[in-house]
């Protein structure tokens, strides 16, 4: 997809489309029989301008990262992260030696938060706060889903083990979210920045925390709060057609970071900077 106002990085070599500055509809109405407790209550928020990955990462993106020394250079890593690579000598993502899995367009698969991290360190780039990853999802109009509010089918997404792996990331252009992001829903999960808490919607709004929202580390320590989970958005390939809310903009699902399962994928964020 061809814009104007789409930007490649110089570093990893990403389309990124720009979110412009602005509220945007978070979270379900609790009205909804369906919705979650992490979905609720449904607020209004407002974010800083960023960009984001029109793609999930792929793996030849990946493969720069790897080339560069990212699974040696212990700069790019946090010190858990670093920590977890080499005491489970990890060297490339779960999937790196399949062939069904690491065509050059296919998104990378089955790496865990810390790489997720470390890649972005690498990129001078980080993952979208669980915010940044809704609204670049739905838009400001309070959509279900990525494409709008039909329920999922085999035009718009990857998922229900349809094809029973990982496609190239440019397959469902019917798929693309209001920003003309790809892959919001089904082929692989997306890794975000926040830590996963329950009734942080309920925190925010009770602490009028309506700005730039995210459950960063030092939002955790503040609260003193035990939290061993990161969330993880847009459900992935293996998605069931029965747990289909998991496609949705609203819902997510939480892994520990060392996680790795082969939906597991990400795509990254650079702020702009405002003159």
């Amino acid at each position: 997809m061809a814009d104007a106002h789409h930007q490649t990085d110089p570093i990893d070599g990403a389309q990124m489309a720009p979110v412009p500055e602005g509220e945007f509809l978070m979270g379900t109405d609790p009205d909804d029989i369906f919705a979650k407790d992490h979905e609720k209550p449904q607020r209004r928020v407002w974010l800083s301008a960023y960009y984001i990955d029109l793609f999930p990462v792929t793996n030849e993106r990946y493969r720069l990262f790897i080339e560069a020394g990212g699974y040696r250079e212990e700069d790019w890593w946090s010190s858990e992260g670093w920590h977890w690579r080499i005491e489970n000598e990890i060297e490339s993502s779960l999937a790196w030696e399949h062939d069904d899995w690491n065509r050059p367009k296919q998104p990378v698969a089955g790496v865990s938060w810390y790489e997720a991290d470390a890649y972005c360190r690498w990129a001078g780039k980080r993952l979208p706060t669980d915010a940044e990853w809704e609204k670049a999802a739905r838009g400001t109009d309070g959509r279900i889903y990525p494409w709008g509010n039909d329920v999922p089918g085999k035009e718009l997404a990857n998922f229900h083990n349809l094809i029973g792996r990982t496609t190239d990331v440019d397959k469902y252009p019917l798929g693309r979210s209001p920003y003309g992001c790809y892959d919001m829903a089904g082929n692989v999960n997306n890794w975000c920045l926040d830590w996963y808490w329950e009734s942080w919607y309920q925190y925010c709004i009770e602490h009028s925390l309506n700005r730039n929202p995210c459950l960063h580390d030092r939002m955790k320590k503040a609260l003193n709060l035990d939290l061993k989970f990161k969330v993880d958005r847009g459900g992935g390939f293996a998605t069931d057609l029965a747990y289909m809310r998991v496609l949705s903009c609203a819902d997510k699902v939480f892994w520990t970071s060392d996680t790795r399962n082969l939906w597991n994928g990400f795509r990254t964020v650079r702020d702009i900077s405002v003159k």
